[in-house]
């Protein structure tokens, strides 16, 4: 009888145990996960001030269409100026709160619209990119990340990990691809129903950088190229350069401003 309770003792001290084991593993796959995602917004944001870059939108015959982007960025505000050559400033972009609000001001019809959750979703001119790509808003806030294993690309291995929208809207999820020196790589969409219908591909490279304590060419996010599978179109945002230095004014991210 004592051999039979002390068996059962061992039996229950093993299975507490590994239960242990296995809720810390757990834990640690999420904060590494995590990790990866605070990794990704950080690549991505580039901080506050001016950003200069072009927005090439490449169709699939081949034919190419160019903006130049000002991009005011100021504690989750952000103002995308766009002009067009021949056509000057063509559309005001504000997204307000990381996303949460998003206004759109076409300068040629002088019309402001408010677009809705659902709406954050549409492709902004052919380009691949959605609004809520471009409205600046967190990865790591949104999303509820799993790693899943390694990937290899090209002999060169990377982490794979899955992303689950907190709220579903258009994307079902999403997929990552982590280089080994902990830089995103990929970003592949997938729809509604699971099928993948776009990929953000990510390339460094370095550009004029601006601070208050000097100016260098720092290696960054410079080249985003969205590939839009249902069109064929190619959307590739091209950062030139960033200056930090560039206090911006409040009232620049004012909806009631956007018509001046």
């Amino acid at each position: 009888m004592k051999k039979t309770i002390f068996y059962l003792f061992l039996s229950f001290c093993f299975l507490t145990f590994s239960l242990v084991d296995q809720l810390e593993a757990q834990a640690l796959g999420r904060k590494n996960a995590q990790d990866i995602l605070a990794k990704l917004d950080q690549e991505l944001n580039l901080g506050d001030g001016l950003i200069k870059s072009n927005l090439v939108l490449i169709r699939r015959t081949g034919a190419s269409e160019t903006w130049k982007v000002n991009l005011f960025r100021n504690e989750g505000n952000l103002l995308y100026l766009m002009e067009r050559k021949g056509r000057g400033l063509e559309t005001k972009l504000l997204s307000l709160d990381e996303g949460d609000r998003v206004f759109v001001y076409n300068s040629l019809s002088t019309k402001l619209f408010r677009k809705a959750e659902e709406e954050k979703y549409e492709i902004f001119q052919n380009s691949g990119f959605s609004f809520i790509d471009l409205s600046g808003y967190l990865y790591q806030a949104n999303y509820d990340p799993i790693v899943n294993g390694e990937t290899e690309i090209n002999g060169e291995s990377f982490t794979r990990v899955t992303l689950k929208p907190i709220i579903t809207y258009d994307y079902k999820k999403l997929v990552l691809l982590m280089s080994k020196d902990e830089r995103p790589f990929r970003i592949d969409f997938h729809d509604k129903e699971g099928v993948l219908y776009k990929s953000l591909n990510i390339k460094y490279a370095k550009i004029k950088f601006k601070t208050s304590k000097s100016v260098e060419q720092k290696e960054v996010a410079a080249r985003l190229e969205m590939l839009d599978l249902s069109t064929g179109n190619i959307g590739v945002l091209e950062i030139q350069e960033v200056d930090t230095t560039v206090k911006n004014d409040p009232a620049l991210f004012e909806v009631e401003n956007l018509a001046r």
